[in-house]
């Protein structure tokens, strides 16, 4: 059976439940930060119209109130989210009290597309969300990876760039390796605390990947609650440049001396300076504490093929 056939049918069905008709919502943000996320948004649009399957087209960045405007359109059997790894976390953040009963589609447009890469081989089972609360009182989710240090401040020079994507994040990590100054960290794992004189950044990922397919959570699990702690610490600038080098193949974590690598439930780290600090690449200014945990809750994002 095709796709389109396998499409009729499950209308056919909603139909003979009472509804008028059933559509696909394509969700896009036309300010994401991939230059061809407008070329890759028309193209799918082309791609609807050529199949004759209902959707409607409507930015994010115009509903003020996504779970409301579900709720009302009872015709919506599937949401298609175009978008990188910030649209993603604007969305969970948007629903995470949200039962859904549409189908959550995700299409890569962004510019990392980190938590895709991790989700095509973990689909089949809904994703945790996780929080983090900020000592000044703020509290986000995020569902891919969290980190300040360095990793704040290559998401600051990221948003400096006018060319953005993998390329754009490379140049920008090696200037801030370069110029950043290391700090005294205090790091508490699910109750254990280590302290670092001279922490570069910590990171903390249920995803495997960020900066564009680095891989710096190797045994990551989107499916589990544990995040991944990595701790980049005491190394010279050179020996810094070269650990940065392999984290592209996951091997970072074998320089033991200095870079640390648990997983946990519970994570605090604490700076002795305000740093800055990136939720899916959603940058947040002059945080001194960063604490993460699950929130428990689980959205079902699935692959739009």
């Amino acid at each position: 059976m095709t796709k389109n056939c396998i499409y009729i049918r499950a209308c056919a069905i909603i139909l003979l439940k009472g509804v008028d008709n059933c559509m696909d919502l394509i969700l896009y943000n036309p300010l994401s930060k991939n230059s061809k996320s407008n070329i890759q948004t028309h193209k799918l649009v082309r791609q609807y119209k050529t199949n004759k399957i209902p959707f409607r087209l409507k930015s994010i960045l115009k509903i003020d109130d996504i779970t409301e405007y579900l709720d009302k359109k009872k015709e919506i059997d599937k949401v298609i989210l175009l978008g990188g790894d910030g649209t993603i976390n604007r969305f969970i953040n948007d629903t995470v009290d949200y039962k859904f009963k549409q189908d959550i589609m995700l299409k890569p447009n962004g510019s990392g597309n980190d938590f895709m890469r991790s989700l095509v081989d973990c689909d089949k089972e809904p994703q945790y969300i996780f929080e983090s609360v900020y000592d000044t009182g703020f509290k986000t989710h995020f569902i891919n990876g969290t980190g300040m240090g360095v990793d704040g401040y290559v998401g600051y020079l990221v948003d400096q760039n006018v060319k953005k994507g993998v390329f754009g994040y490379f140049k920008s990590t090696i200037k801030a390796l370069l110029t950043y100054i290391p700090e005294p960290m205090t790091l508490t794992v699910d109750g254990e605390i280590t302290k670092f004189e001279k922490a570069y950044l910590v990171t903390m990922n249920n995803g495997r990947f960020f900066g564009g397919g680095m891989k710096v959570a190797p045994e990551g699990n989107i499916n589990d609650e544990h995040l991944e702690v990595m701790v980049a610490h005491s190394a010279n600038k050179f020996q810094l440049i070269f650990i940065f080098l392999t984290i592209y193949i996951g091997k970072h974590t074998k320089f033991k001396k200095y870079v640390f690598s648990k997983k946990g439930y519970h994570i605090k780290a604490e700076f002795t300076t305000p740093q800055i600090t990136q939720a899916d690449g959603e940058n947040y200014y002059d945080i001194t504490t960063l604490e993460c945990k699950s929130s428990g809750k689980r959205i079902h994002f699935k692959c739009f093929e």
